[in-house]
């Protein structure tokens, strides 16, 4: 009989029949024979607390006559429909409201506190296997990072993740890490693609932290190759405008005497400040005194060719960087040295420049721009 009662409950919505959904519950448990059982003698007794109707229900349920038992249930759900409609209670004798209400509420209040009891459990259970399953995947993650800390390693510092462990790009950037990079460990990182934002900025780092040590070293012991070092690494910081004052207080290099390699360097590197500033007759000129100097040295010659572009004398310009070609400056250096000019040029220098690079060959992409 529990399947039918079951099926009858069905007629019943707690929300709307309260009462009715009660007694069924409790007939239902009494037919159950799971751990939610109810006695013989609590369903008579609330049976007949409820009513000759109820009583006939439990009767029923006792004689297992299950056709009378489902009639009965549609006719109480009929008539208590029909109170609801008239009265809005389940029943539409007051005091056999009052006295059903008295029977059945113990057993309501009861069920309420076990449903209660059932979603507190549920919830326990829930936050429980949550913990459980985030404690796995904490793990699982866990065991996966050792994993791959035994084959790699991240630098977040430099932008790149997932180097091999003991590689020498691992080796390279450890040292970076440490402050002990060298200039070539900068080199090999470029060149095998390992360069990004921050290891351009750790190099121009590098470039100034090494310009203040040569400058501080010309101050101390007035060595010059100290000077022309720290002229040199303070363009290669990107800086160039650091280092002007010292190289206008020291030009024309007196103290460097007849050294004329010396004396052609301070001139070269100076002069690609004035470059790097703008100031391109300055750069010229200085160009110009260090080729005097050193007529074989290809340097002071793509200086002059650059100077002469910047300001407009583009055929000029080229003549001086194919002497420089002929002293060892190498072509693919005289490409990237182009591009340079073009990019930092006006629009009419600009112009100009293209024109004569499409008219000698030449078809880079970046003319195209």
């Amino acid at each position: 009989m529990e399947t039918i009662v079951n099926k009858a409950k069905v007629l019943f919505p707690l929300t709307q029949y309260p009462v009715h959904r009660t007694y069924m519950e409790v007939l239902s448990r009494y037919c159950s024979t799971k751990g939610t059982y109810i006695t013989r003698c609590n369903t008579k007794k609330l049976s007949e607390a409820m009513g000759n109707e109820f009583v006939s229900l439990f009767e029923l349920i006792e004689n297992n006559d299950s056709p009378k038992f489902l009639n009965l249930c549609l006719a109480l759900k009929i008539k208590a429909k029909k109170s609801k409609t008239v009265t809005k209670q389940e029943f539409s004798n007051h005091e056999v409201l009052n006295n059903i209400t008295a029977a059945i509420k113990p057993y309501i209040l009861a069920f309420k506190r076990e449903e209660q009891q059932i979603k507190e459990d549920s919830e326990r259970v829930k936050v429980l296997n949550k913990k459980k399953a985030a404690l796995v995947q904490e793990a699982k993650q866990a065991k996966a990072k050792s994993q791959y800390l035994e084959h790699f390693r991240d630098f977040p510092e430099f932008g790149l993740n997932k180097i091999k462990r003991s590689s020498y790009a691992d080796k390279i950037l450890t040292r970076l890490q440490k402050g002990d990079a060298s200039e070539k460990d900068f080199f090999w990182l470029h060149e095998k693609g390992f360069d990004t934002h921050e290891t351009s900025q750790a190099l121009l780092d590098f470039y100034m932290n090494r310009a203040k040590i040569h400058l501080k070293h010309w101050e101390r012991t007035k060595k010059p190759w100290s000077l022309v070092n720290a002229i040199a690494d303070f363009r290669k910081s990107k800086n160039p405008e650091l280092i002007i004052r010292t190289i206008q207080s020291n030009y024309p290099f007196k103290f460097s005497g007849s050294n004329k390699k010396l004396n052609s360097a301070l001139l070269t590197t100076s002069g690609g400040v004035y470059r790097d500033l703008c100031q391109y007759s300055d750069s010229l000129k200085l160009g110009e005194e260090a080729h005097e100097l050193s007529p074989t040295d290809f340097r002071p010659c793509t200086l002059i060719g650059a100077s002469h572009m910047l300001l407009g004398n583009i055929n000029d310009g080229h003549c001086w960087y194919d002497k420089a070609i002929e002293r060892g400056f190498k072509p693919e250096s005289y490409d990237n040295e182009l591009r340079s000019i073009y990019m930092r040029s006006d629009n009419e220098i600009k112009n100009e420049l293209k024109n004569s690079l499409l008219d000698r060959g030449y078809n880079y992409s970046w003319l195209k721009n």
